[in-house]
């Protein structure tokens, strides 16, 4: 090979070198954006306690006929999730006859609700309360079987259960929102039957040395979930106003960040 025909190979191959080292600095520039993302759980969380620090639970034992017990227990949001119902259930267990032949189910019968009122206070006024009994003859039994058609108010129902958050003209609409408060108020009267068999005997004698435990449970649930669009404000969602299933906060245009206290109305 001549050297004329070696020099011009060598600038070329220098050439090609150059190109590469020019196309791999040709992208330095770039620039980078980081979108910020924060996802934490809100609490569903209901506490229960009775009113002016008194006992919530019936612990009760040498009832006669005639006796009666009233407790009041209150209600309390404390989670940061708004609570839309609170469904209590009823459970009775340990039931003993005495060996006089009684039944559960009659035992709870001879059990009559004289009084049963929920009230709510909200954003300092309270709705005072209000009797969910449609009838006046509502036993532990009723409770106990959720037969409670016609015995409970309907606005107080959710299927065969009460709910003591009810939505409601007389009460909040919102169910329990955080840090708002029910209370509730029960009396419970051991019926006062004088009737007699043919030997003379009282019919509520079969009763005497009977036992139950009884117990209310408490269900909170929480409202169904929001869907927070594009157009909508940055910011925590605002689990205090939910008003119905197909009713959500607005975004509030203030720029606060978070979910304005007026839900839609369409």
């Amino acid at each position: 090979m001549s050297i004329k025909k070696k020099l011009g190979l060598g600038v070329a191959t220098a050439a090609l070198g150059l190109s590469l080292i020019g196309g791999g600095t040709f992208a330095a520039f770039n620039d980078v954006k980081t979108v910020n993302n924060h996802f934490a759980s809100g609490t569903l969380e209901l506490d229960v306690k009775g009113g002016k620090n008194k006992p919530v639970n019936f612990d009760l034992g040498n009832m006669k006929p005639g006796d009666s017990v009233e407790r009041v227990f209150k209600l309390r949001n404390v989670g940061s999730v708004a609570i839309k119902e609170v469904l209590m259930n009823v459970r009775a267990e340990e039931f003993t006859n005495g060996e006089n032949g009684s039944t559960l189910e009659d035992y709870l019968k001879q059990f009559e609700i004289q009084v049963f009122k929920v009230d709510q206070d909200h954003e300092g006024y309270n709705y005072g309360r209000d009797s969910i009994l449609a009838s006046k003859d509502v036993t532990l039994y009723d409770l106990y079987t959720g037969n409670l058609t016609g015995k409970v108010k309907k606005e107080y129902l959710v299927g065969n259960r009460i709910n003591l958050a009810p939505i409601g003209s007389k009460h909040t609409d919102q169910g329990l929102i955080s840090d708002s408060k029910n209370s509730v108020k029960i009396e419970i009267s051991f019926k006062d039957d004088k009737s007699k068999n043919a030997d003379g005997e009282y019919d509520q004698n079969q009763f005497m040395n009977n036992s139950i435990d009884f117990f209310f449970d408490l269900e909170a649930t929480q409202w169904k979930g929001i869907k927070i669009k594009k157009d909508d404000a940055n910011g925590k969602i605002n689990n205090g106003k939910q008003v119905q299933d197909n009713r959500l906060p607005r975004d509030n245009t203030s720029g606060s960040g978070e979910f304005d206290d007026n839900p839609v109305t369409d």
